[in-house]
């Protein structure tokens, strides 16, 4: 099944920016992932196999978090200084949503992307497992570790989360 370049970007960069933007923290970074995504993609959409729309989904969002880690990976990355997002200040935020984000961004990758796969893209841990090509138990453990670590950056709130 192949699908129209306009289909794909309408259904799907936004999927690829918001995973891409949870896993590195920047705008700048999690644009230029739906790019090199959508670019890969359309170079090798007539050999691959898809399924179905979810299966596509999938692909595109393994994608683009292997090209994350490739990011990550890089001399550039390492090197390149913590700058404010622009888009950050795009939006009046709340003190408890700021809160919130400040810990998620407090996470390391690994936890930031199966929490982001799990709440925000609404996979259940198999799912997540297949697409970061992760052990099932390996998910899990990671949900309930970011989990913990939430609970405890954001234990003024209690229970009202």
């Amino acid at each position: 099944m192949i699908f129209s370049v306009d289909e794909v970007v309408e259904r799907y960069a936004d999927h690829i920016y918001r995973a891409a933007y949870s896993y590195l923290g920047s705008a700048h970074e999690a644009e230029d992932v739906v790019s090199d995504v959508l670019m890969k993609y359309f170079s090798v959409c007539m050999t691959l196999d898809i399924e179905s729309a979810e299966h596509l989904k999938a692909w595109l969002l393994r994608t683009a978090v292997n090209r994350c880690k490739d990011i990550v990976r890089s001399a550039r990355w390492k090197k390149s200084a913590e700058l404010t997002d622009i888009h950050k200040a795009e939006f009046a935020w709340s003190e408890k949503e700021i809160d919130v984000k400040a810990a998620l961004d407090s996470l390391t990758e690994k936890y930031r992307i199966v929490v982001y796969l799990y709440y925000y893209e609404e996979y259940k841990t198999e799912e997540i497992a297949e697409i970061l090509r992760l052990p099932k138990g390996t998910v899990v453990s990671r949900l309930d570790r970011a989990r913990r670590q939430l609970r405890n950056k954001l234990a003024d709130y209690g229970e009202g989360l």
